[in-house]
């Protein structure tokens, strides 16, 4: 022990009856948090290395287990026998899920692989951006055609919709797809 410290007293553990979303604890629950609550968040805080979270979750956890007896209670179905048991296990899952989406969102491959769907949901408003502007120069008949195909409607189904000749609907998303790719095209020599 260090000649200069002085021993801390115990202080109570204190917990909200409302968790940071705002859903309420079952005083029931409450008071079994509050005897199981010092020893599990100590073990938490030890696995996730950060003691706001670790009394976050337990907070959370003690939220859920409330709205669970809640809802059986509702149903018409046995309360749990076991609330310390019970409290403490949930808790322990949503420590132990906590740990692995940190070890996931640490993982370089991961990173790569959100960089990998950032680029992609560029192009793909990019793509969208260039439908967009090919469908403004058209009128509202072939508009309605190419929507309705890019939809995965049948060309039966856009005849009746449309009331253009199957053939006809054909011959109007093929040349605006035409137009699209050539601006597309264009646009890449540019850039």
């Amino acid at each position: 022990m260090h000649p200069h410290r002085k021993p801390t007293p115990n202080l109570p553990f204190l917990l909200n009856s409302v968790d940071h979303l705002g859903r309420a604890i079952d005083p029931s629950v409450l008071s079994v948090a509050q005897e199981i609550g010092p020893g599990a968040v100590r073990y938490a805080e030890k696995v996730l290395g950060d003691p706001a979270l670790a009394i976050s979750l337990f907070e959370e956890t003690a939220a859920t287990v409330s709205k669970t007896r809640q809802e059986k209670a509702a149903r018409g179905k046995p309360d749990v026998t076991d609330i310390r048991g019970y409290l403490f296990l949930a808790y322990m899952r949503r420590v132990r899920r906590q740990k692995r989406m940190e070890a996931v969102l640490n993982d370089p491959t991961s990173l790569s692989l959100a960089r990998q769907a950032q680029y992609s949901d560029v192009q793909d408003m990019e793509r969208n951006l260039y439908l967009a502007e090919a469908l403004a120069s058209c009128d509202k008949v072939t508009q309605n055609i190419v929507l309705r195909r890019l939809e995965g409607y049948s060309w039966k189904e856009i005849e009746r919709r449309c009331g253009v000749s199957s053939g006809a609907a054909r011959e109007r998303f093929s040349s605006t797809v035409q137009r699209l790719r050539k601006a597309f095209r264009q646009s890449r020599r540019v850039t």
